[in-house]
């Protein structure tokens, strides 16, 4: 089994290499990212455009973040010994907001979309 020396060793050999925490990814995203998937996406995407003939202009990209409502604090120096450090923030649960971008093949881009989590659906009747 290789112990600290081996991991030391070889992170000297591999300058290149740093320990990082990996993103979290679901299952359902994992496999549903493979070859046959996106070449369907793009054969279903020139049926569309020679069906349609929409320009380049009318086509967006869009890409979607998640931000916390309740931001974590960064690590802080102190003095050694003392049993508590504290920073003030809000009591409260975080809560995610989604932000959208969207931007098109010419560089036209659409002003960010902020989706706010909601406790109860309104239905609107016209």
């Amino acid at each position: 089994m290789a112990g600290k020396d081996f991991l030391l060793a070889f992170k000297k050999r591999n300058p290149n290499l740093a320990l990082r925490t990996p993103e979290v990814t679901s299952l359902m995203r994992a496999t549903g990212f493979n070859k046959p998937q996106v070449d369907r996406f793009y054969d279903l995407l020139l049926k569309l455009q020679e069906q349609v003939g929409f320009q380049a202009s009318q086509i967006y990209n869009a890409d979607e973040t998640g931000v916390s409502t309740v931001h974590k604090y960064d690590k802080v120096l102190s003095v050694k010994g003392k049993k508590q450090v504290g920073e003030l923030t809000t009591a409260e649960r975080g809560r995610n907001v989604t932000v959208m971008f969207s931007m098109n093949a010419t560089g036209h881009f659409t002003p960010p979309v902020f989706i706010f989590p909601t406790k109860k659906w309104i239905r609107m009747v016209i």
